[in-house]
């Protein structure tokens, strides 16, 4: 007599971050939502979901200045505590306090959530050795500078930097090594490009000032 096994039924997968955005939106009276109501909602997806939800603000017109310093040192801090080996996210009390009008999160949450699903739809748990603790820990790395560059006053940035975050957020949510190693490629020959700009500014200034100065 055979013995069938059983299989055990498939766990459900648990809900988007788009989708816990939207019912705390739901549920929220008020016009305008704390920072720190929204990390609240998806605070235990971890690092990958609190990353794809500090590119909200870089990718919203808002009528706060300096947006682009705040988040990029959210970035950084994020970076940081991925480096330092912390299991869950932590932040500061003045980034959660910050305002942002729900109509707005409302509607970068209605135009990102189908490119989130396109990218859901292309990513699969792949090249795990990418995502061990010590690659973890480079990937924390990379972000410290990465919010260093977006915390730099230099117009028309953020958009870029953001589109980088939702990357970075959505190879960590779906464990797809293969994007995150890409990522690791594309942010170093970001990193490397701008140090060479950089060069390249000083320089080129230094020579203006020497011909003013003449």
């Amino acid at each position: 007599m055979r013995l069938r096994l059983r299989q055990r039924p498939p766990r459900p997968k648990p809900p988007r971050v788009s989708e816990l955005l939207s019912q705390t939106l739901q549920e929220w009276q008020e016009e305008r939502i704390g920072f720190g109501v929204l990390v609240d909602s998806i605070h235990e997806r971890g690092f990958g979901a609190l990353i794809l939800l500090a590119a909200l603000p870089c990718m919203i017109p808002l009528p706060v200045g300096f947006m682009g310093g705040i988040f990029g040192t959210l970035l950084s801090l994020i970076g940081l505590q991925m480096l330092a080996g912390f299991d869950h996210p932590w932040m500061p009390g003045f980034v959660r306090r910050i305002q942002i009008p729900k109509t707005s999160v409302a509607k970068f949450v209605h135009v990102l959530d189908p490119w989130l699903l396109r990218i859901e739809k292309l990513c699969k748990p792949s090249w795990t050795f990418f995502l061990t603790r010590h690659a973890h820990r480079f990937t924390g790395f990379l972000l410290v500078f990465l919010g260093i560059e977006l915390a730099l006053p230099v117009p028309m940035t953020n958009m870029p930097f953001a589109m980088a975050m939702i990357g970075y957020a959505m190879a960590l949510l779906e464990r797809d090594g293969r994007w995150l190693a890409a990522l690791w490629a594309v942010t170093l020959i970001q990193f490397g490009a701008a140090f060479w700009f950089g060069d390249w500014v000083v320089m080129h200034l230094g020579g203006v000032i020497d011909s003013v100065r003449g």
